[in-house]
C-alpha cells in the first residue's frame, strides 16, 4: 500500500508541474502544447490535470460540495449580517462576493472542458502511444468528464427544467479553440452529455472491474475516475431530470444490480484511526481532495463558532433528522453531526491525515444511495419503490417505512433522505429545482426562476452575446 501510495503521489506531482506549465487556460491565448501529446504520460498528466483542478475550492473542492451550493440548499444557518454566506442564503446574487464565487464557478468548469477537448482532439492520432487499454480508459474518461462538468453547468446556471427545457441555457462545447460557442437549450445539453455518455460507455466496458491498489498505477483507485459505471450513474442522473423515468429506472437498476459497489460499515463511520465518514465504498465516483483537511478546518471544525464557520442550531438539525421519531439511531445523525455548545456542526469530511489513500480527502460526486432513491422515485411499482427507499433507511441505521405508500408519502419520504443523505454534497439544491419546489425548508424565501437559475458571468453575456 505505501508503495502505491507514493506511485499515486509521483503521478499527481507530475500532473501539478505539467498542468502548470501546460493547461493553463486564459482569455485570447492557446494552451501550449508542443510535445504534450506525444506520449502516453503526456495524455495522462493532461487527463490527471482536469482532476485536479476539479478538486480546487471553486469547483467540487468547496463551493459545489461543501459551502456554496449548501448554503443554497438551506443546511447552515448564515443568518448573522456578518457571516460571508449571509447573501448567498438570501440567494443574492447581485452581491459582488457572492457574484465572483458564481463566476468562479463557471471558469475553472469551462476550463476543464477546455482541457478535454485539446485532449480530445489529439488522442485519436497518437493512439499507437498507447499500452493496454489506457487509450479507451484515457479517452473515455475524457468524455465521461465533459458530460459531468456540462450538466452540472446546466444544473447551476440553467432554466429550471420543469418549465424550461426549450429555453436557451448554456453552450456545449466540443471543440478547444477562441470560437464562441453558441447556447444550447436545456434539452440540447442533456441530449449531447448522454451523447459523450454513449461513446464513453463503449469505451469503458473494456474495463469494468474496481481497484484499490494495482500494479498498473493509472488503474488503481477507479473510484476517483469517471469510470465505467459513472457512466451508468450518470445516465440515471440525467435521465430522471429529463423526465425520462423508464431510462432513468434501467440505468439505476444496472448499477444497483450489479452489486459491484457496497454499502458503508457502520464499524468504520466513527473508528478511532481511518474513519469512514464518507462511506467511501458506496462512492462510484469521488474527487480526491488535497487541502480537504484546511477547508474543513477553516469551516467547519469544532471549536469557537465565528462569522465563518459553518452551523446549524441544534433544533433544526434534530427536526432535519426526524431524532424524535426514531431518527436518533441514523448513522449519518449519530457520526456526523457533533453538538457544541448551542450549535450542530458538521463533521462528514473531519477525515485523519495520512489515512488510507481511499477515504483520505475524498468526496463524493455520485454515489449508490442517489441510484435507489432515484430507482425508488421513477419505479412505477410503489411497493418495490419503498424496497429500494427501505433498503437505504436500513443501511442508516432506521426502522422501515410500512406498507402501502402512496406517491405523495414517497415523495415527502425521499425529500427526507435527499436532506439527510447529501449534506456537504452539493445535491440537495438540485433537488428541490428539479422538481420547481416554491418552498426549500428552513428559509421564508418564495423560489422561483430567479432564485433557482444563477447569473451568468457578465463578460460571457457580452462578448458570448448570450
Amino acid at each position: 500500500m505505501k508503495h502505491t501510495k507514493i506511485i499515486c503521489i509521483y503521478l499527481l506531482l507530475s500532473a501539478m508541474l505539467s498542468c502548470k506549465k501546460w493547461l493553463d487556460v486564459r482569455p485570447a491565448t492557446e494552451i501550449k502544447q508542443e510535445n504534450m501529446f506525444e506520449t502516453e504520460t503526456g495524455f495522462k498528466e493532461a487527463l490527471f490535470g482536469v482532476y485536479m483542478k476539479m478538486g480546487k475550492t471553486a469547483s467540487y473542492g468547496g463551493t459545489l460540495t461543501l459551502t456554496i451550493l449548501d448554503v443554497l440548499a438551506q443546511y447552515y444557518n448564515v443568518q448573522d449580517f456578518n457571516n460571508k454566506y449571509a447573501n448567498v442564503g438570501k440567494y443574492n446574487y447581485r452581491d459582488i462576493q457572492v457574484r465572483t464565487a458564481i463566476d468562479s464557478v463557471w471558469n475553472l468548469q469551462y476550463e476543464c472542458i477546455a482541457n478535454l477537448n485539446n485532449l480530445l482532439a489529439a488522442v485519436d492520432q497518437q493512439k499507437s502511444v498507447f499500452s493496454g487499454q489506457h487509450y479507451e480508459m484515457v479517452k473515455g474518461e475524457a468524455l465521461g468528464l465533459r458530460a459531468f462538468l456540462h450538466f452540472d453547468l446546466l444544473r447551476i446556471y440553467g432554466p429550471v427544467i420543469a418549465t424550461g427545457a426549450a429555453k436557451k441555457a448554456i453552450p456545449y462545447i466540443t471543440t478547444f479553440g477562441k470560437l464562441v460557442t453558441p447556447q444550447s437549450t436545456a434539452t440540447e445539453i442533456m441530449d449531447k452529455c448522454l451523447q459523450d455518455l454513449d461513446a464513453a460507455d463503449s469505451l469503458l466496458k473494456v474495463q469494468q472491474q474496481l481497484f484499490y491498489a494495482d500494479p498498473d498505477a493509472f488503474r488503481s483507485y477507479t473510484r476517483n475516475h469517471f469510470n465505467y459505471w459513472a457512466v451508468q450513474a450518470l445516465r440515471a442522473r440525467i435521465y430522471l431530470y429529463k423526465g425520462d423515468k423508464v431510462k432513468a429506472l434501467q440505468y439505476a437498476k444496472s448499477v444497483i444490480d450489479e452489486a459491484r459497489f457496497t454499502f458503508g460499515d457502520p464499524n468504520t463511520f466513527n473508528a478511532t484511526y481511518n474513519s469512514d465518514r464518507t462511506f467511501s465504498t458506496e462512492h462510484i465516483f469521488a474527487i480526491q481532495v488535497s487541502d480537504l483537511k484546511i477547508l474543513y478546518d477553516r469551516e467547519f471544525k469544532p471549536g469557537s463558532t465565528n462569522a465563518v464557520t459553518i452551523y446549524q442550531l441544534p433544533t433544526v438539525v434534530d427536526d432535519m433528522f426526524e431524532v424524535t421519531k426514531g431518527g436518533a439511531t441514523d448513522y449519518r445523525y449519530r457520526y456526523l453531526v457533533a453538538r457544541q455548545g448551542d450549535v450542530s456542526l458538521f463533521t462528514k469530511y473531519n477525515q485523519d491525515v495520512n489515512g488510507a489513500l481511499e477515504i483520505e480527502g475524498q468526496i463524493p460526486l455520485i454515489k449508490l444511495p442517489e441510484l435507489y432513491y432515484i430507482a425508488a422515485e421513477a419505479s412505477p411499482d410503489k411497493n418495490l419503490a419503498l424496497t429500494y427507499l427501505n433498503t437505504i433507511r436500513s443501511k442508516r441505521g432506521l426502522v422501515g417505512l410500512p406498507t402501502p405508500i402512496d406517491e405523495a408519502t414517497l415523495t415527502a419520504e425521499l425529500t427526507k433522505e435527499y436532506t439527510k443523505e447529501f449534506c456537504s454534497e452539493g445535491q440537495l439544491f438540485f433537488y428541490f429545482k428539479r422538481l420547481n419546489r416554491s418552498q426549500i425548508p428552513r428559509t421564508a424565501v418564495q423560489m422561483n426562476e430567479a432564485t433557482y437559475v444563477l447569473p451568468l458571468p457578465d463578460n460571457e453575456v457580452e462578448f458570448g452575446n448570450r
